[in-house]
């Protein structure tokens, strides 16, 4: 594994592993690391990312079954996704006290959405797995980071390849698709309507709305990509160009910490509207 930032036990397990998740695929295949332990940001909480890259895979049962099989170590283990045709699927279990999440990806789509994505076209999937949707250009930030494991057919090196420059294109969709989104709410009268009634979950909901687009403008204009919803405080962070004091102003956003009359309500809004105008100057500055 070429991160010395995974722990060995972890490695350990990723090596145990490997044997298991081949048998998963037909034909053609890619295993990669991904999540926090590729990215080295791992904590107590952290599960285990692997990722399978293939045009088909075994059903889900039978997936199950050979899990069951591999080991008694192996618990828990429950298998996910269409049988055919493979798009999205996944086995996960807990192995040695570790949660395991095994990804399977279909190649064809990863290369579509790479494709998509180098000629500016956004695409979002509303799952149960993610609070805001799956970009197709997540995808892009999975591949920059995930360590490659057993990769014969140097399907991950094309993809890393190719994801290493961020696509003029992309940022110029995102930025201009997301700062228009978030320009809607902030003068809407029905936002405003919503803090005189004090209807918090409409009103709630809005301001989150408008953070996440904020938040896909700055990382486009950081030529970072989008790496999706968990942890993004800390990803925020270490974005050069960002309004100051961000990681406050968002927090204050998103938690006021008083009971939601009217007036902390019209306080939010202000809130919001100064940090929406403040990624706005930073588009519209030279160079952006």
């Amino acid at each position: 594994m070429e991160s010395m930032k995974t722990p060995e036990a972890i490695r350990q397990v990723v090596s145990d592993l490997l044997p298991l998740v081949r048998q998963f695929a037909r034909g053609e295949y890619a295993i990669a690391l991904g999540g926090s332990y590729a990215k080295g940001t791992a904590d107590d909480e952290a599960d285990v990312d692997l990722y399978l890259f293939a045009h088909d895979v075994l059903p889900n049962d039978e997936r199950t079954r050979i899990a069951s099989a591999f080991s008694s170590e192996i618990e828990g283990i429950r298998s996910w996704g269409e049988d055919a045709p493979l798009t999205n699927a996944g086995t996960d279990f807990r192995f040695r006290e570790h949660n395991v999440e095994c990804w399977l990806r279909d190649i064809g789509h990863i290369d579509r959405s790479i494709a998509e994505c180098q000629q500016g076209v956004v695409k979002r999937e509303f799952v149960t797995w993610t609070t805001t949707g799956f970009y197709n250009h997540c995808c892009l930030s999975d591949l920059s980071v995930m360590l490659p494991l057993d990769d014969p057919f140097d399907i991950i090196a094309r993809w890393k390849s190719e994801v290493a420059t961020y696509p003029p294109k992309l940022r110029q969709a995102i930025v201009h698709h997301h700062l228009n989104a978030a320009h809607f709410w902030p003068d809407n009268f029905h936002y405003l309507s919503a803090i005189e009634r004090q209807d918090v979950i409409y009103a709630t909901g809005i301001v989150q709305q408008v953070v996440h687009n904020l938040v896909q403008v700055l990382f486009a204009l950081n030529e970072v990509y989008f790496p999706g919803d968990k942890q993004l405080d800390a990803a925020l962070a270490h974005l050069p160009r960002k309004p100051r004091e961000l990681s406050e102003r968002i927090g204050a956003l998103l938690f006021p910490g008083t009971p939601a009359t009217a007036e902390v309500l019209r306080e939010q809004r202000e809130r919001l509207r100064s940090l929406l105008a403040d990624v706005r100057e930073m588009a519209a500055s030279p160079g952006s």
